[in-house]
């Protein structure tokens, strides 16, 4: 039998359990989602017939707590393993077969299941699943992990797909982990072109009064956690950052005493203490074409 993977689409740390995966040999499917999108998937994905698969993981991504007694109720009960580390999923812990550590990443908490069952002890994963953990959980500053905060601008320069064969490889034929001459010369160029989206985000950005907290906000598209992370240094003045995409999401990112993932619930997102998203629904990228666009129609198929 083969198992299925459901991760999150947007950054290393949701890409990194299907490369594992890879390395234990296992048949399986996958699907990269975003949060948004994961209520409707999985409601879908309990309707069809599970029986040929031997585990189902969710990795790196809250499931909604009404799913939970969907679950429960299921005949497909024990295959469901879920893996995450965002605050907001903290009350899932109480379920069998579910493991939440805020302190963790979702793909170190997946790797230590996987280590045990299928044997990865070679050290280069283990310095790989480090990387991506002080990566995604901010760390790398703080532990100069300059490889981590490289290996987030390759996931930009490669897409998902290129990035997880090219680990994959590197996992499983090398002995250490390390960036080869060609990404290391990429890579300078990247940091240019981020130092320089950085500047000009900062010059559009606007301020905002929200519920007692003094806010900048820019738009982009690119290197959220680059820019949050810059913006906030940089404005000291600032409680948090937010970033909106208007082709995905909202990201919130702060340096402060300010609970993010509290906020961003509200909002019907959620996330970290330091760094939380919010979706942004069609219907509300909708009103803002028809509000520029005074009178149109819109095809919404």
């Amino acid at each position: 039998m083969k198992d299925l993977l459901i991760s999150h689409i947007s950054d290393i740390d949701g890409v990194s359990p299907v490369i594992l995966l890879k390395l234990c040999n296992r048949k399986f499917d996958y699907e990269l989602k975003e949060i948004y999108e994961l209520e409707k998937y999985l409601n879908e994905l309990l309707q069809t017939n599970l029986d040929l698969y031997e585990n189902i993981y969710i990795v790196d991504l809250t499931v909604p707590s009404t799913f939970y007694d969907k679950i429960n109720n299921s005949k497909y009960k024990e295959k469901f393993k879920i893996f995450d580390h965002h605050t907001t999923h903290l009350f899932a812990n109480k379920y069998s077969n579910v493991v939440i550590d805020p302190t963790e990443c979702g793909t170190t908490l997946f790797y230590k299941y996987l280590k045990e069952k299928y044997k990865l002890n070679k050290k280069i994963i283990k310095q790989y699943v480090e990387h991506v953990k002080n990566l995604d959980i901010w760390l790398w500053q703080e532990k100069n992990d300059l490889i981590a905060k490289s290996l987030g601008d390759l996931f930009t320069i490669y897409g998902k797909d290129k990035y997880i064969e090219e680990m994959y490889l590197r996992l499983k034929k090398q002995k250490v982990f390390k960036l080869n001459k060609d990404e290391i010369k990429i890579l300078k160029l990247e940091q240019d072109r981020i130092d320089r989206y950085i500047d000009k985000k900062n010059k559009d950005m606007f301020v905002i009064d929200y519920k007692n907290y003094k806010a900048g906000l820019v738009f982009g598209e690119k290197y959220r956690s680059e820019v949050g992370n810059a913006l906030a240094n940089m404005h000291p003045e600032l409680d948090f950052i937010i970033i909106v995409n208007l082709s995905g999401g909202i990201s919130l990112r702060t340096n402060k005493d300010v609970d993010l993932s509290k906020i961003a619930q509200e909002l019907g997102g959620g996330g970290h203490k330091k760094a939380s998203g919010i979706p942004l629904p069609k219907e509300e990228k909708i009103k803002l074409i028809k509000n520029i666009f005074k009178g149109c129609e819109i095809d919404e198929n």
